[in-house]
């Protein structure tokens, strides 16, 4: 299956549940009584701003996915191996940290040390966050290099994608939450989907990034690593078994 197809699939449903949530949101500020009620119940199961529900679940399983696929490369004793396990393990976390919000619990320390500081982030974890994304970057770094041209840019573009949600779209909406008092009001909610929606759009790419590393055998119609992963050796014994 191509990169583009796997990766638009996965984009077209974050943007359907946010669109649902956006709609379903708009109604409840308009209605009152029992139906605004029931309107918002439905605007929570799809709120992007929320936790445990279809949103997070959605968001949580894209991690779970690619950190399981991640795993199944890293098996497959590929070049880099343990930056593979490191992407695995990075994908895990994130999965866990989607569904429970464990990065916001930086904002403990990070609010001590950015009272030291000349400037405001709006979301204080940020100042620990970004270090750490740099970091993990410059490990995989090599890793990513070393892919095909289609992964590897794919990797790159989701990346980005992901950082310009989690870092740049996320510190912008704390500013607004701070400028209004921390009252959320729409432009907050707004921003929030524009930010998850960039989170989970650079999540799928590098998912799809993933996928299209698994190759079907033509002869056998089994599903295979890309050679280019393999070492060398490993390279020219499968292409000796294909002659």
């Amino acid at each position: 299956m191509r990169l583009h197809t796997v990766a638009l699939g996965l984009i077209a449903v974050a943007a359907a549940i946010i669109v649902i949530a956006l709609i379903f949101l708009l109604a409840h500020q308009r209605t009152t009584g029992v139906l605004s009620q029931n309107l918002h119940t439905v605007f929570w199961y799809f709120d992007v701003g929320r936790e445990y529900n279809m949103a997070t679940w959605y968001n949580s399983g894209l991690w779970l996915l690619m950190g399981v696929l991640s795993a199944v490369i890293a098996l497959a004793r590929p070049m880099h191996r343990r930056a593979w396990w490191l992407l695995t393990a990075v994908s895990l976390f994130a999965s866990v940290d989607e569904y429970l919000e464990v990065h916001e619990r930086l904002d403990l320390p990070a609010d001590r040390l950015l009272e030291r500081l000349p400037f405001d982030l709006g979301f204080s974890w940020v100042l620990f966050g970004a270090p750490i994304a740099l970091v993990i970057g410059l490990l995989l770094l090599r890793l990513v290099l070393s892919l095909p041209a289609r992964a590897r840019n794919g990797l790159i573009l989701g990346g980005l994608l992901f950082l310009l949600g989690a870092l740049g779209a996320e510190s912008m909406n704390g500013m607004i939450l701070a400028r209004n008092e921390h009252i959320v009001n729409n432009a907050f909610i707004y921003g929030t989907m524009l930010e998850e929606l960039l989170e989970m759009s650079g999540v799928a790419v590098a998912f799809a990034s993933l996928v299209s590393l698994v190759q079907r055998e033509p002869s056998s119609g089994m599903l295979r690593l890309d050679p280019a992963l393999l070492p060398p050796l490993r390279q020219r014994e499968d292409l000796a078994a294909l002659r």
